[in-house]
């Protein structure tokens, strides 16, 4: 039978520093949300002739707490104001949960705390990488022009729209992505053999025989 000790203290681990990191502290969202908006605007926001994205803290009350403003200056009026697209963000849902996720699975994993450490700073950059790509296709998606009503959907939109929903509206890929990258920075080809070991599952199988 597989050992459930070594399982239940990893999900324990697990459990609980998830738990600690995704409760709702005062200030914190807001906190992480200001953390987020300074990374993205680092990294996507711009003023060029043809466009300008900005990344802005939305108004008290708002159900989402970042916008993201798109102009185009082409098409400003005699006083220099563009019409603009004001797109919003929860930071919180976007980038946090599958941080705290991310950082949980690591800090819980049985290996030397060596390795730990370095595989959460290598799977921190590396989810900051796909989000800062999911925030970027959200941008590219909603800069696309409309479908024409009763036209066929361009492929380019219909291919951008796809990528939004999986990447930003789906609540699936904040723990898939970060679970995948775990696996990825977290463990060595030697660890799985040595879990098969920690599991019992080679002296399971080893006492159950062949099957047919």
């Amino acid at each position: 039978m597989p050992r459930a000790r070594p399982l239940l203290q990893f999900l324990g681990a697990f459990g609980l520093v998830y738990g600690l990191l995704i409760a709702p502290w005062p200030s914190w969202a807001a906190r992480y949300g200001a953390f987020f908006r300074a990374g993205a605007a680092a990294c996507l926001a711009h003023e060029r002739p043809d466009s300008v994205v900005r990344f802005r803290a939305a108004p008290a009350g708002a159900r989402l707490d970042t916008q993201i403003v798109l102009a185009d200056p082409r098409q400003a009026d005699g006083q220099g104001h563009a019409r603009g697209t004001v797109l919003g963000l929860d930071t919180r849902g976007v980038g946090w949960v599958p941080t705290a996720f991310l950082i949980a699975l690591v800090l819980a994993t049985p290996v030397p705390w060596r390795r730990r450490w370095a595989a959460l700073g290598l799977g921190l950059m590396a989810l900051h990488a796909y989000l800062l790509l999911a925030v970027r296709v959200y941008i590219w998606n909603r800069s696309l022009p409309a479908p024409v009503p009763g036209a066929a959907v361009p492929v380019v939109k219909w291919i951008a729209a796809a990528l939004e929903e999986t990447m930003v509206t789906q609540l699936g890929p904040s723990f898939v992505v970060p679970a995948v990258i775990w696996i990825l920075v977290a463990f060595r080809r030697e660890d799985f053999t040595a879990a098969r070991a920690w599991l019992g599952w080679d002296e399971a199988g080893a006492q159950a025989g062949p099957t047919r």
